[in-house]
């Protein structure tokens, strides 16, 4: 149990850790749709099985092996849209 509050805490924002472990849960979902085991995973990406055990427990996981992943279960087109285009602003068309 912690011992003082964080301002996530007052605020109920998440954390780093939070939103990377809520990433590799809904990652997790993708690998289980197209019916594959850690192993299997690991096996078709060429990513260690040990990474792939280690992302979905911890979220933890570089952008490489993240995408070559993504690639093995078929979500890799989301992984365009993260940094899509920011919007125009009236001073992007002045300029």
């Amino acid at each position: 149990m912690k011992k003082y509050l964080e301002l996530s805490d007052l605020f109920h924002e998440k954390s780093l850790d939070e939103r990377m472990l809520d990433l590799a849960v809904r990652f997790r979902a993708y690998r289980k749709k197209a019916k594959l085991t850690q192993l299997q995973l690991a096996d078709r990406s060429g990513i260690p099985y040990g990474t792939v055990k280690r992302f979905e427990r911890t979220g933890k996981i570089s952008l490489e092996s993240l995408w070559k992943l993504a690639s093995a279960v078929g979500c890799d087109d989301q992984l365009d849209e993260i940094f899509s285009r920011p919007p125009l602003t009236a001073d992007d068309l002045r300029g």
